[in-house]
C-alpha cells in the first residue's frame, strides 16, 4: 500500500545510511542503498531525496509493493532495496499461500534468512554480512508482525 512507502523508506535509514564501499560487496560504492552496480549513471553524492525517488520507483513500485498488504509490503520493499527486486519476488513466493498475512509476513522473513545463509555458503567471504543481515531481519519482524501480535493483532 502507497500509504506505508514513507514510513518504510525512513525504515530504510537505519540500515542503509551513508556512503560505503566495501570491496566484498558485490554492489560496489553504495549510499543509501543505492549500488553503484546496480545504478551505473548515478553519480554520488546523492541526497537523501533522491534516493527515495529511486526507491520508490525501482523497488515499491517494481517490486510490486502497493498491491501488498501491511507489513508485508514493508518487509518486502526492505528485501527489493537489500537483495535486489528479482531475490525478493522470489520469497515472496516462497511465503504465499497463507490466508494470514502476518504468517506470511513472518515466513518471508524465515525465507529471507534462509538465503542469507545460502549466500554465506555460496560466497563465504560474504560471512561479515551475515550478522548485520539477521539483525535487519529480526528488527523488521519485531517492528511490524510483533508489534500488530503484541498490541491484540
Amino acid at each position: 500500500m502507497r500509504e506505508n512507502f514513507e514510513s518504510a523508506a525512513e525504515s530504510l535509514k537505519e540500515f542503509e545510511g551513508g556512503f560505503s564501499n566495501d570491496a566484498d560487496d558485490p554492489g560496489g560504492a553504495t549510499m543509501f542503498g543505492i549500488a553503484s552496480a546496480s545504478h551505473p549513471d548515478i553519480v554520488f553524492p546523492i541526497t537523501w531525496e533522491q534516493a527515495k525517488d529511486i526507491y520508490l520507483l525501482e523497488y515499491w513500485v517494481r517490486g510490486g509493493c502497493d498491491v501488498l498488504a501491511y507489513p508485508l509490503d514493508v518487509l518486502h520493499f526492505d528485501c527489493c532495496v537489500n537483495m535486489g527486486v528479482g531475490a525478493a519476488g522470489r520469497i515472496l513466493k516462497l511465503s504465499q499461500g497463507y490466508n494470514d498475512v502476518l504468517k506470511e509476513s513472518v515466513d518471508y522473513q524465515h525465507h529471507r534468512m534462509d538465503r542469507y545463509i545460502e549466500i554465506v555458503g555460496e560466497k563465504p567471504k560474504m560471512l561479515k554480512f551475515l550478522r548485520g543481515w539477521m539483525i535487519r531481519t529480526l528488527k523488521l519482524l519485531d517492528r511490524t508482525v510483533l508489534t500488530i501480535w503484541t498490541q491484540g493483532g
